[in-house]
């Protein structure tokens, strides 16, 4: 089975110097490397790579740099997957992903577990990464592999691999720009009509969180509240989840903008939840107006 891996990535070549470096060090490691970046700047120097490993360029935002990395690896890939530039993959993370495709042709997608994310706090150094992986594999659990049942597919997260065959004429969703906010939720809900998903935690790793690179708060603010109307109207996220998701993060960012942490600014965030609450109330599902934002 041949593996492909697709990493976006912008303004951070020396964080995705280690993380791939520490990829190489996999048992298995994928066919082909995709780095898909906006200048050649974004590419750190890999030296004697033992992976096939190929950089392309384009336009800034996740959903259409992943978008030309399937362009690149679509009619030679069996298995496309995808990670943030910022995420240290656990043990023998492609080498599962290949038994879980072999042994069972009507998964169309595998999810994986983020055992520790950055996102939520102040982020993780690389070391500081590395230790959380060593930690979680002394204790890790069982192997599971559950599907995701339904008709949305709330439980996928940013870990994603999915068949070629499956894949078909299915992208990312450009109108979801820059970071493209809940991207990987829209991309599962739309692939769960293809075939089954399931989620493992045989396919693990740490997401780093930096912070480096992800530009205005305001814009993310403005995201968390359209984005997931935006991907209910799609069907591809139940009207449940899009709530919970929206009024978690309205609430949190209302009343920590009284002391926000040092490392996010909750009023930008809050300001950008106002203005997105304001566009759903008059009618605008117009999740690409963060261009438009400072």
């Amino acid at each position: 089975m041949k593996l492909g891996l697709v990493i976006a990535s912008h303004g951070r070549p020396d964080i995705l110097q280690n993380v791939l470096v520490n990829l190489l060090l996999q048992r298995r490691i994928p066919d082909v490397i995709v780095i898909s970046a906006v200048v050649p700047a974004d590419v750190p120097e890999l030296g004697t790579a033992t992976a096939s490993v190929r950089r392309i360029f384009g336009s800034i935002g996740l959903t259409c740099q992943r978008n030309r990395g399937i362009s690149c690896l679509i009619d030679e890939m069996d298995v496309i997957s995808f990670i943030d530039d910022d995420f240290i993959i656990g043990d023998d993370f492609f080498l599962n992903l290949e038994r879980i495709f072999e042994q069972d042709y009507s998964i169309a997608g595998v999810s994986g577990n983020i055992v520790a994310d950055g996102a939520n706090s102040e982020g993780f150094t690389f070391a500081e990464g590395l230790r959380l992986a060593q930690q979680y594999r002394r204790r890790k659990a069982l192997p599971v592999i559950r599907e995701i049942t339904g008709s949305y597919a709330d439980g996928c997260n940013g870990i994603i691999a999915c068949r070629n065959t499956s894949l078909g004429s299915l992208r990312f969703d450009e109108r979801l720009p820059l970071y493209g906010w809940q991207e990987d939720l829209d991309f599962c809900g739309a692939l769960r009509r293809h075939g089954r998903i399931v989620r493992t935690n045989l396919v693990w790793g740490i997401h780093l969180g930096v912070k480096r690179g992800k530009g205005s708060e305001v814009r993310l603010g403005y995201s968390q509240m359209v984005n997931p109307a935006y991907i209910v109207c799609k069907g591809n996220m139940s009207v449940a989840y899009a709530f919970q998701l929206a009024a978690r993060n309205f609430l949190a960012n209302l009343f920590k903008s009284i002391y926000p942490e040092r490392y996010i600014d909750r009023r930008g965030r809050l300001r950008g939840n106002l203005i997105g609450l304001f566009h759903l109330m008059t009618g605008r599902l117009t999740p690409e107006y963060i261009l438009k934002l400072k």
